[in-house]
């Protein structure tokens, strides 16, 4: 069989149009070479493997399942040489149905304008938001937690350090051990947030050069307050603050503060301490800044406004860095 041949074969399993002995010849052939059927062909790879596993000049080729093996057997090590660049389609990038039809599997779409609570088998807890749907396996397997999103939940997970638990929505992938995240991924949005709230999560992206390597890798880390937004036209990522970050210490000491002709550097990395963010700013320029104050119930944002009004200076926020920007007082 030529490559050409080969070729349409494979777009007839795709599409679902071969008969059930080309089926069963192509399944037999993935599973000799023990790779998902999904892959998506790259025409270079493709050739390159092509060329250093067909016969050799003046040896018949064959046209049987023999053939398929023989070629099975050699390409083996060579798709595990090539796998890290060939861009394989995550679940999350098609339609979850069209994975989570499978036997063992629960589907489970809210279709109501309140939120609907799911909880898994492994005690974490989903709040799917209206016009999204989940889907998950009746129970989850030894090594880990996988989870099919559309549209937007927040998810409250259980701990389990030998289980990560895996959520795909379309193009990003976010892994984690236990905490809790939100994740905002319709089909209709031109961006994927995925945005923190306890613990911490890795982040992949279908460009991310970790895509097939989940394990190997930490992707972006991502703590309290801090998102990911992925723009899905032009396949970049960004880490952002939240727009509202909230207080990320377990034992809160900015309400206890009393801040009487304090340097601003004390204030600052209060607030750092306090939210888990980074502020950045001139020390020897703001090094006689200093403010009488106490914290009353501001958002971070409005408390930076605040401290910024009163020693004559500015802030902006840029690579989830909050800047601070004065002449000093």
């Amino acid at each position: 069989m030529k490559p050409e041949e080969f070729k349409k074969l494979l777009e007839k399993y795709e599409s679902g149009t071969c008969t059930d002995q080309e089926r069963e010849l192509i399944e037999q052939w993935y599973s000799e070479i023990n790779i998902p059927a999904r892959v998506v062909r790259d025409e270079s790879i493709e050739k390159n493997l092509w060329s250093k596993v067909k016969p050799a000049e003046g040896q018949r080729g064959g046209n049987g399942i023999n053939f398929f093996l023989r070629v099975a057997a050699a390409v083996t090590l060579l798709v595990a040489a090539f796998l890290v660049v060939i861009n394989v389609k995550w679940p999350g990038v098609a339609e979850t149905s069209s994975f989570a039809s499978k036997e063992g599997f629960i589907n489970i779409e809210n279709k109501s304008e309140a939120l609907k609570e799911v909880t898994l088998e492994d005690g974490s807890i989903v709040t799917l938001k209206p016009k999204s749907k989940i889907a998950f396996s009746k129970q989850f397997v030894a090594d880990k937690r996988e989870v099919f999103l559309e549209g937007e939940a927040f998810f409250n997970v259980s701990k389990d350090k030998n289980r990560p638990f895996i959520v795909y929505s379309k193009e990003v992938v976010t892994k984690v051990l236990g905490t809790s995240f939100n994740i905002r991924a319709y089909d209709t949005d031109e961006q994927i947030t995925v945005a923190v709230k306890t613990g911490k999560v890795s982040v992949f992206t279908k460009v991310s050069e970790a895509a097939t390597e989940l394990s190997a890798h930490e992707g972006v880390v991502l703590r309290p307050n801090y998102q990911l937004v992925y723009d899905r036209e032009k396949e970049r990522v960004k880490k952002e603050l939240v727009s509202i970050p909230a207080i990320v210490l377990e034992e809160p000491t900015l309400f206890n503060m009393k801040f009487d002709g304090a340097p601003v550097s004390t204030i600052f990395h209060a607030l750092e301490e306090n939210y888990g963010v980074e502020i950045q700013y001139d020390e020897a320029l703001l090094k006689n800044c200093v403010l009488t104050t106490s914290m009353s119930n501001e958002g971070l944002y409005e408390r930076i406004e605040i401290i910024c009004k009163a020693i004559n200076a500015t802030y902006v926020i840029e690579d989830a860095v909050i800047h601070i920007n004065g002449r000093g007082c």
